[in-house]
């Protein structure tokens, strides 16, 4: 019996220290916007091939600690959004109003998810904003 309340404890703590550690890398890279991944400590834009395979990208895993993991692409492209079984381009005006409506575009998450969203925020000169900088997960970046 009391080895197996030490073990339930030992776990519980080890759990802890990864989510505390996981969180203090979450940190290193949130205010750039980007993912620390643990296989090299380094940080990367989401939804980019970083140091994944070809066919991956770096994304959050919903529920974990918001370190990048790597997963498989649903499309060739981060511009393609899989609807239906068919990969289609946000940017192709023909075909766009199968993704969303009206002012509405399609939106990845950093979990690498997509939803229709209002318009994205246009930036001077011509720039567009990296989708992933809205996300709200970033709302936990600490200031200091």
């Amino acid at each position: 019996m009391i080895n197996k309340q030490l073990t339930k404890s030992l776990f519980v703590l080890s759990l802890v220290i990864v989510l505390c550690l996981g969180q203090d890398q979450f940190q290193q890279c949130c205010k750039e916007r980007r993912l620390y991944y643990g296989g090299d400590g380094q940080c990367y834009l989401p939804l980019q091939q970083g140091p994944c395979k070809f066919g991956e990208w770096i994304i959050m895993e919903k529920g974990g600690s918001g370190l990048g993991i790597c997963k498989k692409t649903p499309c060739e492209s981060n511009i393609q959004f899989l609807k239906d079984g068919q990969c289609i381009y946000g940017v192709d005006l023909t075909k766009r109003g199968l993704l969303c409506g009206g002012a509405k575009r399609p939106w990845y998450s950093v979990y690498g998810e997509w939803e229709c969203k209002t318009r994205y925020l246009s930036l001077p000169f011509g720039s567009i904003s990296d989708k992933t900088t809205q996300d709200p997960v970033w709302q936990d970046c600490r200031s200091s």
